[in-house]
């Protein structure tokens, strides 16, 4: 089994030779599966990426979930952590870690504390994953830490077909989603 450090890689070498207009066409078709997912069509707040380096683009998903009047919220980075914050346009977006857009630092923080489940979607980014739903990040454990105690949100990854791997070796610290949207198909448990 590879070591998550090839995999990783690996598969960001081969996320990398998608051209722009392959990046663009199977995020458009990943965006179609997510907001006609139950769990998008019932949340109030989805909290979403904003992506980067030839990941899956998020700007359809945004856009659409404000067409719907709810609630999106985007990350920021602060030293080891991050939070969701409120977001009503782009223009509530600045460059931050990593050189990635980032919410001003007047947007509000997302409550999550006592919300019901459904209430809540949140769409995540990831490296590699498997069909059993294990997940490579990037390394950081940003996702890994935020979620670790959010029973209450739904948790749906969105990656390209390539990003799917034979096997992960999880820990079990590593954050699993409940589902998984590629450009080819849907990875849940039954």
């Amino acid at each position: 089994m590879a070591a998550k450090k090839e995999i990783r890689l690996a598969v960001l070498k081969a996320r990398r030779n998608l051209s722009q207009q392959e990046t663009m066409e199977k995020s458009s078709h990943i965006c179609e599966s997510v907001v006609s997912h139950p769990w998008f069509q019932k949340a109030k707040t989805v909290l979403l990426y904003m992506d980067y380096n030839r990941e899956v683009m998020t700007g359809q998903i945004i856009e659409r979930a404000w067409e719907l009047g709810k609630c999106v919220g985007v990350p920021k980075v602060h030293g080891k952590t991050m939070e969701y914050y409120r977001i009503e346009s782009f223009e509530d977006l600045e460059e931050g870690a990593y050189g990635i857009r980032e919410p001003r630092k007047e947007c509000p923080r997302i409550q999550t504390e006592g919300a019901k489940r459904g209430d809540i979607l949140a769409v995540m980014p990831g490296v590699a994953f498997d069909s059993e739903r294990n997940r490579i990040g990037y390394g950081g454990g940003y996702y890994d830490k935020y979620f670790e105690k959010k029973d209450n949100i739904n948790k749906m990854a969105v990656a390209f077909e390539l990003q799917m791997v034979p096997c992960i070796d999880a820990e079990e610290f590593d954050l699993k989603p409940d589902c998984i949207v590629t450009e080819k198909q849907l990875y849940c448990p039954d």
